[in-house]
């Protein structure tokens, strides 16, 4: 059995788990080693199913043996972000409120991927409530990037970890406004944050007042934008996933049965491209706007056209974003608190402290945000996408360090250039882009028109292995 790092595609290696040719068995063993060594250092997953996971590949070389095909997954280990709700492992958001808490259901997108013939291993850390752009929590720590002294990021910070490390061929996380981005920058990954609408959101917690199974509060931005997505380690890795993931699953009211176009069928020499560095008055660092610029030369080779600024609706759209996650009651979260707030954390006890905002603004900045979707619409339609960061500077060491144009920044603005595409719901893939001077992951995202993915992970794919595209 070869180790995990010399393992094929996603597809080429669950092609070898159905012919025959990989057991699922000594697949997953290779998994596991590399859990058991490194897991306790990184604190990356949270919650394990091993033997649960060994029933599972068990049984499916007994399906292979009797001829039957276990699906496009076959044997592949995956993990779950800790909000996802998962039937046999907890799911704790990452928050003492629900320490050792169980669903009693999996979220569509955890069931799809097991019915496809996936291993589910186990769950990923957050931080608390999946707030913040950095993983740790008082519930379990904090995770460690394999890669180097810096975030993992937040709030898919655990999935980007166990990946990374080799505990998961794919991890799921969940983005609100970089939440999947953003750690796969961190630890050079492919993150896919879909088109709203084109994966499922049911068994996201908190769920609120307990429904069940969970649906999103689409009162709430985060309701209105947060999605499920892959991370993987390459295009293809992410594009399969994705297709096995998608469609309405009759819960969701979001989400539509689309049809999802091959991405390896997309002409490149038919695309328009605008691209730019900087969003809403937040100047990336040199390095950041060095790999933005260095993936626009790389795809001014292939592509039709290349445009240099970036549509003024990016701009306004981050300004939106801020004014609508302020409206935000966290009503969910308030319900679970009730009388037990002393076990939140400071990030998010001062969240709570404040008092609900004023919602009667809420009309008008939805009304705003319908507009600025129009009217990046005027640009963004057919063979066109935007190139920009994923965030401002690069993966810092800790929260304090964090710095913008010369002064201390938070987390939020870090992620700026995120936030204002989560506004739209629009399609968005992080690639990696190299490194900074001192080693630090740097990625750029690619963002397509609506139900565009195949565009964007075509052009992601061209950055990914530039040279073959042309």
């Amino acid at each position: 059995m070869p180790s995990v790092d010399q393992l094929g595609s996603i597809a080429e290696t669950a092609q070898g788990v159905r012919s025959g040719a990989v057991s699922a068995t000594g697949l997953l063993e290779a998994f596991i080693n590399r859990i058991n060594a490194g897991n306790d250092a990184l604190n990356a997953l949270v919650a394990l199913r091993l033997d649960g996971a060994r029933a599972d590949a068990q049984r499916i070389d007994e399906q292979v043996a009797a001829g039957a095909d276990p699906g496009p997954l076959a044997g592949i280990p995956f993990s779950a972000k800790d909000v996802l709700a998962t039937v046999d492992l907890p799911t704790t958001c990452g928050s003492r409120l629900l320490a050792g808490s169980k669903a009693g259901y999996d979220a569509t997108v955890v069931a799809r991927a097991r019915r496809a013939g996936a291993i589910l291993v186990g769950k990923s850390n957050c931080p608390e409530f999946a707030f913040g752009v950095d993983t740790a929590n008082d519930l379990f720590g904090r995770t460690i990037n394999p890669l180097g002294p810096f975030t993992a990021g937040g709030s898919s910070g655990g999935e980007a970890a166990a990946v990374a490390a080799g505990f998961s061929a794919f991890g799921l996380g969940s983005d609100f406004g970089g939440s999947i981005r953003w750690p796969a920058q961190c630890a050079a990954l492919v993150g896919l944050r879909p088109t709203i609408g084109r994966l499922p959101g049911t068994g996201q917690l908190p769920a609120i007042h307990s429904r069940h199974p969970s649906v999103a509060d689409t009162s709430t931005l985060q309701g209105l934008v947060q999605v499920i997505g892959p991370l993987a380690r390459s295009v293809a890795d992410a594009a399969l996933v994705l297709d096995v993931l998608k469609g309405s699953d009759g819960l969701d009211p979001a989400a539509v049965d689309e049809p999802l176009r091959d991405y390896r069928g997309a002409r490149l020499a038919d695309v328009e491209m605008r691209w730019g560095t900087d969003v809403a008055g937040i100047t990336a660092e040199a390095e950041v706007a060095a790999a933005v610029s260095s993936a626009a030369d790389v795809l001014g080779e292939v592509v039709h056209r290349v445009e240099h600024g970036l549509p003024r609706a990016v701009d306004e759209a981050a300004t939106v974003y801020s004014e609508l996650r302020e409206l935000d009651p966290l009503a969910e979260i308030r319900h679970l608190a009730h009388g037990r707030e002393f076990l939140l954390t400071g990030f998010i006890s001062s969240l709570l402290a404040r008092e609900p905002s004023d919602r009667s603004s809420l009309p008008r900045l939805l009304a705003e945000r319908a507009r600025l979707i129009v009217k990046l619409s005027e640009w963004l339609l057919g063979e066109r996408v935007l190139v920009l960061p994923i965030a401002a500077a690069a993966p810092f060491q800790d929260l304090g360090s964090i710095r913008l144009q010369g002064r201390a920044a938070s987390g939020f603005e870090l992620v700026t250039p995120s936030r204002a595409i989560s506004l739209f719901g629009l399609p968005a893939v992080s690639v990696p882009r190299g490194q900074t001077a001192d080693g630090r992951p740097l990625s750029v995202q690619v963002v397509a028109p609506p139900f565009r993915e195949d565009l964007a992970l075509a052009v992601a794919l061209a950055l990914e292995n530039p040279g073959e595209s042309k």
